[in-house]
């Protein structure tokens, strides 16, 4: 009897792609590949690097993650008598730099975005080729606007165009999906919908879609922006280094200066706190003074991963509580002579764990955020750089992105209660102006904007907007400018409940999956397998990533795409394959 089953997985960025992998090499170690057909869905066409790592993007879209720190690793070869799956090689291999210094002194390369995703694009060429020589996988550019799990054994997948009927499984691996807008760019949308004066953008991306406005090319503009992160940079590169340009003046440092070409433009960033992303350390020997011990990670993921300790928690105290001592101790390590006198580290636990309670909190080993944007910019750079010691607040946040691989290990699926994890996400979202801060190199080039009159920041701190007939009025402590443009840079969050995507309100509507509190996402299983809203776990409906967050956490790295939550999914998908062609067997 000749039959196969079907697998479909919808989402084929880098997620995606490594999770296919992954169910290869299970699929292969039970000699039943050729039991197999595979659905491939993505709608962008950019098989195996995804929207966010396209290869037409701009260069100035760079990784937040330095090119030593881009540990993907290598696949091994799959050879058996039904399909050749060469190997393809580590990130650090495919750049031909597999020896980078851990503890060089020189400043850290952060490539293009565009970069890796060639690295993407091309590990996944040359896993599809043979499958699709063989028969065993399809690749499908489609939009998939619905999912129905009809009974056990068989989801019917609707795309913009086709219906995929009998699938036996799917996996959906779908990254970031647009979301209700709030009432503010509510507002704004009907409003620029009205007036020919203005334009606004309520996505930053591709950045491209910018430099094509008509008032870009006028010869002065000001461009609003709401939002003053990761995506205010790529911005504020992009479109200053078409108006001009950047002229290193310290190889070392990374410092800068600005000189337009002509064209005036002004940034006019603003949000709720106005307080600028901090930079990670210019170089790995700056950035091991954060690095905890390997004894220092035992005790903490001990700590963290113990049942007990979840289950009794009312709080994120003893996550925090686990965190303070590594930070005091490496906080004291970095000036012994200084600090060692003046602090114990009972003490600066205790600020620690103030200060991650209320990033408010004052002491004076920690920067005070009362200080102007430009300062904080400055000053942060100077830790980064190792010209000055580092204030505890900017440790805390280099050691916690040390720690969060541990974190992510070891409380994804954990035993504590909803609201607990809530706060724990959140938690970790608060740390990221620091642990997923950008270069050093991207804040000296706003600090060079900011001084040649470029980068305006007398509003970035929550000012009053005004909706007038020539553009958005800005105003505070007594000062405003008119923005012709506006761009939104701030990104969705994955609250589930508010996702526009039909396949996902279609699924939720249908009662096939569950948000796990209101602020996040889709409750799975540690196989990636969903729960209804009855709570039942699905047999074949899974789901990594984004859409998971709240399940899990540390959804959003490059590096948790290659982690082990997709070697979980596959090692199951692959058992429950076996099951099924044991069953059709007999």
């Amino acid at each position: 009897m000749s039959y196969k089953r079907t697998i479909a997985i919808v989402g084929v960025g880098p997620r995606g792609s490594y999770a296919l992998e992954n169910l290869l090499i299970e699929l292969n170690k039970t000699n039943s590949l050729s039991k197999i057909h595979i659905l491939l869905f993505e709608e962008t066409g950019n098989f195996g690097n995804g929207q966010v790592y396209g290869l037409n993007q701009t260069k100035n879209n760079w990784m937040n993650l330095s090119e030593r720190a881009l540990t993907i690793s290598n696949r091994e070869i799959l050879d058996n008598s039904y399909v050749q799956i060469p190997p393809f090689p580590s990130y650090h291999e495919w750049i031909s730099n597999n020896k980078i210094d851990l503890s060089s002194k020189k400043a850290d390369f952060y490539p293009p975005r565009a970069k890796v995703g060639e690295y993407l694009n091309e590990r996944f060429k040359t896993l599809i080729k043979p499958l699709l020589n063989t028969q065993l996988a399809t690749l499908i550019e489609e939009k998939v606007t619905d999912i129905n799990v009809n009974d056990e054994n068989s989801i019917t997948i609707q795309t913009n165009s086709n219906k995929y009927e009998a699938v036996n499984e799917l996996l959906l691996t779908i990254g970031h999906q647009p979301t209700k807008p709030d009432e503010q760019l509510l507002s704004w949308d009907e409003y620029a919908g009205k007036n020919n004066n203005v334009s606004l953008f309520k996505s930053p991306y591709p950045l491209s879609k910018l430099l094509k406005n008509k008032y870009i090319s006028d010869n002065e503009c000001i461009v609003g922006i709401r939002g003053f992160g990761l995506a205010t940079i790529d911005i504020v590169r992009e479109i200053s280094s078409k108006k001009g340009g950047f002229i290193i003046t310290d190889s070392e440092t990374k410092a800068c200066k600005y000189k337009t070409n002509g064209h005036k433009i002004i940034f006019v960033p603003f949000s709720l706190d106005g307080l600028p992303l901090i930079p990670k350390p210019l170089n790995a020997s700056i950035d091991n003074r954060y690095k905890p011990s390997k004894k220092q990670l035992l005790k903490f993921e001990e700590v963290i991963g113990d049942p007990k300790n979840q289950q009794r928690a009312t709080n994120y105290d003893f996550l925090i509580n686990a965190f303070a001592p590594i930070a005091a101790q490496l906080y004291l390590d970095l000036d012994p002579k200084k600090f060692q006198e003046k602090y114990s580290v009972h003490e600066l636990e205790i600020v620690v764990i103030s200060w991650l309670k209320n990033n408010d909190y004052k002491h004076e080993t920690i920067m005070p955020f009362s200080i102007s944007t430009l300062q904080i910019m400055e000053n942060s750079v100077q830790m980064a750089i190792g010209a000055e010691t580092a204030s505890l607040d900017y440790c805390i946040g280099q050691v916690w992105r040390h720690c969060q691989p541990s974190i992510y290990k070891k409380l994804s699926f954990n035993k504590c209660n909803d609201d607990v994890f809530a706060e724990i996400i959140k938690l970790d979202e608060e740390s990221k102006r620091y642990s997923f801060g950008p270069p050093v190199e991207s804040i000296q080039q706003l600090i060079a904007l900011n001084k040649a009159g470029v980068l305006n920041l007398e509003m970035v701190s929550d000012p009053k907007i005004k909706l007038t007939n020539e553009g958005w009025k800005l105003s505070t402590n007594e000062k405003s400018i008119i923005a012709r443009m506006m761009v939104n840079s701030i990104l969705d969050s994955p609250k589930i409940k508010a996702v526009e995507s039909p396949v996902i309100k279609n699924l939720l509507n249908n009662n096939q999956i569950q948000a796990v509190h209101d602020d996040f996402g889709i409750s799975t299983n540690e196989d990636g397998y969903v729960i209804s809203q009855n709570g039942n776990e699905s047999s074949q409906f899974a789901l990594l990533g984004r859409l998971a967050k709240g399940t899990i956490i540390g959804v959003d790295a490059i590096l948790e795409c290659f982690g082990t939550r997709a070697k979980h999914w596959a090692k199951a998908a692959s058992k429950k394959h076996v099951d099924w062609i044991n069953l059709n067997d007999n």
